[in-house]
C-alpha cells in the first residue's frame, strides 16, 4: 500500500475520533459560564464550586527605565566572551582576601574531640572580633552616607532603611561586646 492513502486514512480516523469525543468540538466555557463570577442569569451552586475564587488583579507599575552600559557589536560574540573568560569583565568588583590567612587545625586537634572544639571556638572568636572591628570603621561611613542622603533629599523610606541597617549592626556590635568583654580592644572611639 502506499505511503499517501495511508497518511489519509490515519488523518480521517484521528478527525473522526476528535469529533466524537464529548465537548470535542465545543469551545471552552467562558469564566462566567463556568462560575467564576455571576452570570446574568444568576448561575447555579454546582458551577461555582468547582472554581478557585477568582485573584484580584495587580495594580499596574510604573516602569523604570534603567540606563545599560554601551555594547561593542562591531565583534562577535563569541570574541567577546572568549576574552572575558580570559581576561575577566572589567565591570566586576574586584575580590578581596583575608588579611590574615585561615589557619588549618593540625592532626592532633582533628585526633581529639576536645582540642577540635578549642579550635572552633578560636576560629569564631576571630570572627566575632572581624565583625567588631569591620562595623567600628563601616559605621562612621554609613552615618556619613545618611547624611549625605539627608542633604540630598533622598525620600525618608530609603533614609530608614539605612538608619535601621545603621541600628542592627551597632546593636550586634554591644551584643558580641557585652557577651565577649575581649572583643572590647576591637571597638574603636571616636
Amino acid at each position: 500500500m502506499k505511503p499517501v492513502p495511508i497518511a489519509a486514512a490515519v488523518l480521517l480516523l484521528a478527525a473522526a475520533g476528535w469529533m466524537a469525543w464529548p465537548d470535542g468540538g465545543a469551545s471552552q466555557p467562558s469564566r462566567a459560564e463556568a462560575g467564576q463570577g455571576r452570570s446574568q442569569a444568576g448561575g447555579d451552586a454546582s458551577h461555582t464550586a468547582q472554581w478557585p475564587p477568582a485573584t484580584p488583579e495587580p495594580a499596574a507599575r510604573e516602569l523604570k527605565f534603567v540606563p545599560l552600559t554601551p555594547v561593542d557589536s562591531s565583534g562577535s560574540a563569541w570574541v567577546s566572551m572568549s576574552a572575558a573568560r580570559e581576561n575577566g569583565d572589567p565591570r566586576t568588583p574586584p575580590i578581596e582576601r583575608d588579611s590574615e590567612p585561615r589557619s588549618a587545625p593540625t592532626p592532633a586537634q582533628l585526633a581529639d574531640p576536645k582540642a577540635y572544639q578549642q579550635y572552633e571556638e578560636a576560629q569564631h572568636t576571630r570572627l566575632l572580633g572581624a565583625y567588631v572591628a569591620a562595623a567600628a570603621t563601616e559605621l562612621p561611613r554609613l552615618q556619613a552616607d545618611l547624611e549625605r542622603g539627608r542633604q540630598a533629599g533622598i525620600p525618608p523610606e530609603q533614609l530608614a532603611k539605612v538608619e535601621e541597617k545603621i541600628a542592627r549592626i551597632q546593636r550586634l556590635s554591644a551584643q558580641i561586646v557585652k557577651d565577649h568583654p575581649p572583643m572590647q580592644e576591637h571597638v574603636t572611639r571616636p
